[in-house]
């Protein structure tokens, strides 16, 4: 009974691994944004966060099976931060969209 606890604990350490592999990437995407408010920071932030949630499985399983990647909490928690730092272009790119196809200063 004893590996049937171990994986049980495993399993729930991995999935708070990826939560905060994917927080710390997320808060660290900010040291490379300039210019924003602090709303659009904590947007930021959390769409780095939800994204590296949602997308860390299965971003690791289409790795794991083009690259023959073993898929382990180590693995997991990896991508996790990686797509939270990277999740950082999204909210400038909507702002940069927005300012493109906006009208800026009122008409």
């Amino acid at each position: 009974m004893e590996p049937t606890t171990t994986f049980g604990g495993s399993a729930v350490l991995a999935k708070y691994g990826i939560a905060i592999a994917g927080f710390g990437g997320a808060i660290l995407s900010l040291s490379f944004l300039k210019g924003l408010t602090r709303k659009q920071a904590v947007a930021a932030v959390l769409t780095g966060f939800g994204c590296a949630y949602y997308w860390t499985a299965p971003l690791a399983w289409w790795l794991g099976q083009k690259y023959q990647m073993p898929t382990d909490d180590r693995f997991l928690c990896g991508v996790a931060f990686t797509i939270g730092l990277l999740a950082m272009n999204i909210i400038p790119g909507l702002k940069a969209a927005a300012e493109r196809f906006l009208p800026v200063g009122g008409a």
